[in-house]
């Protein structure tokens, strides 16, 4: 029989209490010594990773421009625009004319170039503008070549991919032989370029 000096208010022995009490403090102490252990180990895997990657990488050098080679984007002197088959143009309509980016995609069409699906745009600013990325400066040139007064406007393009923004003022495509000639004529280098 149980003794009532030991008996626990709730029905359960002091002892039992003791027991419990020891065991919650031991499974703590484990819980803790694996949530200190683990970080370690996940804070030396993040360095090991880090070290492996900046290996591969490995030191980095200081690069020396050429003062022969023309900036990145710059076409050689006496380049010539590039051919119309090599040239993917997109035309957007910025005017209120319907069908106006239609119509002048099938005429580039006809001229051999690439053309994409044509559009309507708000940030058209003057006649045309003629969009290209870093590596489309003679592309632009050649749709350029394609429009009296055109505006040549770097933007956010890949390749030489180009677009051709038609705004109010639009007077049309040159005509077909003096837009070929145009074309072997030599390109003005753009802003920047020797």
């Amino acid at each position: 029989m149980s003794n009532h000096h030991d008996a626990h208010p709730y029905g359960r022995s002091g002892q039992d209490v003791r027991r419990r009490t020891l065991r919650e403090k031991r499974l703590r102490r484990v819980r803790i010594t694996q949530l200190v252990t683990f970080s370690l180990l996940v804070i030396l895997l993040v360095g090991s990773v880090a070290f492996a990657l900046m290996q591969l990488r490995g030191p980095e050098e200081p690069t020396v421009a050429a003062t022969s080679a023309a900036p990145e984007g710059c076409p050689a002197p006496g380049a010539v625009p590039a051919a119309p088959a090599d040239v993917q143009v997109t035309v957007l309509n910025g005017t209120d004319t319907r069908g106006l980016a239609g119509t002048v995609t099938d005429e580039l069409a006809a001229r051999g170039y690439v053309t994409g699906t044509a559009g309507n745009t708000s940030d058209a600013e003057g006649p045309a503008t003629v969009q290209y990325g870093p590596e489309g400066y003679l592309a632009a040139a050649s749709v350029a070549a394609q429009v009296d007064g055109a505006v040549l406007q770097e933007a956010d393009l890949s390749g030489t991919e180009v677009r051709l923004l038609i705004g109010e003022g639009w007077a049309g495509l040159r005509p077909a032989d003096a837009a070929t000639a145009a074309l072997a004529e030599p390109v003005t280098p753009p802003e920047g370029c020797a």
